[in-house]
């Protein structure tokens, strides 16, 4: 087992030294704090570590993103760091701490988190009989990817064998990639050849558990960090939370602590999450809304409810409009019977914004006799052209060839909440030749002396300054992304993005697809010219249809960006089309 030092502030309130194993079975108590990160609720962690702290825990685990992180700044991410420790210094118990990947993303970041934690990102430690491990997947996305740490944890855990428990920690998980799919998993392998009672893991936001082999697999919900949606029923998982565990000779119990209440930690099973994804994305379905030409909608928004119950399915699809829109009826029955599929037709009618979206739900029976808030919004899917070239632009950032005019132009954008918040108006221009698709973006801005556009190196952080994005699915038919960011000095960041058939993404910032890109910078706008060989992206020649698409413009100042399909994912099922226009 792995000794550790104290050598910060925060390592003096957390560390509990290392000693040698006593297995002596005494009772005890620890909280698994959760993710407080990945978009934090204000006000929510000091709550959740208040209600740990009235009960007195013996030491708490936490599973991972302490910090936003994602920063090139140091002294940033340290202030990140101060608040995390001002936060856990009210408890009076230590802590110890799980690298999650906002914690831990890169060489740097891992060299401040072992300096101001004073933890190693893996490690173990033993508490009354019990063994605990913790382990570091906050740059993987398979326990593949590091058979060093598996095979440390062999070890560790054949150290161990004494024990009367083994408690495993991790932030993101993976065993949903691999054990809910049915396939094999390199860990569970370890954990059952180990006896390992309990496997926690956060990352998700939502609570969720499973068993396999005897080994109890845990995902904790947030206890702080963003949770989307309105419904925040247990059976989703879906509210601010930590894990109690109650440790007394050889039994343990795990009690999933919500704010104000208690649950069974089987409050929601890898089945009910199964379930619910496939009402929502299946049963409980809503007919795209594709524009054509324009930005308003006036038509029939058809909600389809699919019943594969055994009992009948009663209820009442209830719209929620936000402005600019109008549905009409806001409310319809619907009584379907078992296996049976209804539609409900509604009259959908929107002016300005067209962003955000209505939203519809209905009350859904689960298997187990619960029943969820379930539902969706329909997808608007915005349509946009790109002409044929009659000779190729010169990539130098200007704009100014007279083959632009053959070009399809956007130029109206949105955000989540409906307006952008970027200074200046904004076109993006479409074109294309036998080899080649043309990117181009105009960006007027009042505040051009003040362009931020540090980043030289390619696929350095450009995300993060004045820039233009783009997110390209070349075959509608198979799940793979390309993104490309150009900032005004003409650095580009570009990557390629898979998908399992969960939706899981893996992004490969190493590939780099012969992309030629430039800026410039005028008096009161910034142009940028790319170019994209359609072969660098698996296709041999314009496509006769189109492609999926969605693009935007972002600024360094905190406001909403200007993204044209909102909302803006990795997701390609979030994405709008592209057109190739010939002549």
């Amino acid at each position: 087992m792995r000794t550790r030092v104290a050598t910060s502030v925060l390592a003096v309130l957390l560390l509990l030294g290392a000693a040698a194993p006593v297995w002596s079975g005494a009772s005890y108590h620890f909280a698994v704090l959760s993710d407080r990160t990945g978009g934090h609720t204000e006000g929510v962690y000091p709550r959740v570590i208040e209600e740990i702290a009235r009960l007195n825990p013996d030491f708490v685990v936490t599973v991972g993103d302490q910090i936003e992180g994602y920063t090139d700044d140091d002294q940033l991410a340290n202030a990140q760091w101060d608040t995390i420790e001002s936060f856990l210094g009210r408890l009076d118990c230590p802590v110890y701490l799980t690298a999650g990947n906002h914690d831990i993303w890169s060489d740097e970041s891992e060299q401040i988190y072992r300096e101001r934690t004073g933890f190693d990102p893996f490690y173990s430690f033993d508490h009354s009989g019990t063994h605990f491990v913790v382990l570091d997947n906050s740059r993987l996305e398979s326990w593949e990817d590091d058979p060093e740490q598996l095979e440390w944890l062999d070890t560790d855990l054949a150290a161990a064998a004494g024990a009367e428990r083994v408690f495993i920690f991790a932030h993101k998980p993976l065993w949903t990639q691999t054990l809910a799919l049915g396939e094999d998993d390199p860990l569970h392998e370890i954990l059952t050849a180990h006896d390992v009672d309990i496997h926690f893991t956060g990352h998700l936001h939502h609570y969720f558990s499973a068993e396999y082999d005897g080994v109890r697999y845990v995902s904790m919900g947030s206890s702080g960090g963003g949770v989307l949606g309105s419904d925040r029923s247990p059976a989703r998982g879906q509210f601010f939370q930590f894990g109690w565990v109650t440790v007394d000779d050889a039994e343990h119990e795990l009690a999933i602590v919500e704010l104000g209440a208690i649950h069974d930690p089987d409050v929601s099973t890898i089945a009910v999450q199964k379930e619910i994804r496939l009402a929502e994305g299946e049963l409980i379905r809503v007919h795209p809304i594709v524009l054509e030409h324009g930005d308003s909608v006036d038509g029939d928004i058809v909600v389809v409810v699919e019943n594969r119950s055994p009992e009948t399915l009663r209820s009442a699809v209830e719209w929620s409009t936000p402005d600019g829109w109008s549905i009409d009826p806001l409310s319809a029955p619907v009584s379907v019977e078992p296996g049976q599929v209804e539609e409900v037709v509604f009259r959908g009618i929107s002016r300005e914004p067209l962003f955000p979206v209505p939203t519809f739900s209905l009350e859904y029976p689960l298997s187990d006799g619960r029943t969820i808030r379930a539902g969706g919004a329909p997808r608007v899917v915005r349509v946009a052209e790109a002409g044929e070239l009659g000779s190729a632009p010169v990539i130098d950032g200007r704009v100014v060839e007279r083959c632009w005019s053959d070009a399809g132009v956007e130029d109206s954008f949105y955000s989540e909440n409906g307006a952008p918040g970027v200074e200046g108006a904004t076109e993006f221009l479409f074109g294309y030749d036998d080899s080649n698709i043309y990117l181009a973006a105009v960006c007027h801005d009042p505040g051009v002396d003040d362009l931020v556009a540090d980043v030289q190196e390619r696929d350095g952080p450009v995300y993060g300054e004045d820039c233009v994005g783009f997110f390209i699915q070349p075959d509608m038919d198979e799940m793979a992304v390309y993104q490309v960011y150009v900032n005004p000095a003409g650095t580009v960041f570009d990557q390629r993005i898979t998908f399992d058939e969960t939706m899981w993404y893996t992004t490969h910032v190493d590939w780099n697809g012969g992309i030629e890109a430039s800026g410039d910078v005028g008096e009161d706008r910034w142009t940028a010219e790319i170019r994209i060989p359609f072969e660098v992206i698996g296709l041999d020649a314009p496509p006769q249809g189109s492609v999926g698409l969605n693009f935007r413009r972002k600024q360094p100042d905190g406001w909403p960006p200007a993204d044209w399909q909102v909302p803006i994912d990795y997701d390609p099922h979030t994405f709008g089309r592209l057109r190739f226009v010939r002549d």
